[in-house]
């Protein structure tokens, strides 16, 4: 649910990225946030314990520049797989406005991803989204790695509802400024 801030003239959107662990949801955000100008992006928090998965979440602001008389913004967070505190999940998933499930393109993830989009189904339904009205673009990453799943594969199990598909490498900086385009571009829609 976009927040309208009437006094600063501001429309803050809230979108998360979801997906299996390891599957480049931080690495997204890190290529977004070097493939975009100091105007646009105010910085990248990341909030993580010691080295490995992301057990907090990572927050990117992201300016999408003027609609009408408002200034829009996309906060993109990213949802820890088994949180240690469930109760950070249930904060960060309040008030969203669409999400991206990044995807493992390995073929021995196949089984996480489904999974995990099962559970991101799961939570969100708990929390009240209608999962098939959310603006959701799917992304597939590491497509640059040897045994990957065809993507014909990818999409008849993990995006039978016909979100905006993106392939990626996010260590590359490829395909996830294309993935946050087509997730602005469902947000503002939605706005309208």
């Amino acid at each position: 649910m976009a927040f309208t801030n009437f006094e600063t003239k501001e429309i803050n959107c809230k979108v998360l990225y979801f997906g299996p662990r390891s599957s480049g949801k931080t690495a997204s955000l890190r290529s977004v946030y070097a493939n975009t100008s100091a105007e646009v992006r105010s910085g990248l928090l990341e909030l993580s314990g010691n080295e490995g998965p992301t057990q907090f979440f990572d927050f990117l602001p992201v300016s999408l520049g003027q609609i009408k008389d408002f200034h829009l913004k996309l906060h993109l967070f990213t949802v820890p797989v088994n949180s240690l505190f469930e109760s950070v999940n249930t904060v960060i998933l309040r008030g969203i406005d669409g999400f991206v499930f990044v995807a493992d393109s390995r073929i021995e993830a196949m089984a996480d991803n489904i999974e995990n989009l099962r559970e991101t189904r799961r939570l969100l339904t708990d929390e009240g989204y209608n999962y098939n009205e959310l603006p959701r673009v799917m992304q597939y990453n590491k497509r640059d790695l040897p045994e990957v799943v065809p993507l014909d594969v990818l999409h008849q199990e993990l995006n039978s509802g016909g979100a905006p598909e993106h392939e990626s490498v996010a260590t590359k900086s490829l395909g996830t400024m294309e993935t946050l385009q087509s997730m602005a571009k469902l947000v503002i829609k939605q706005l309208a």
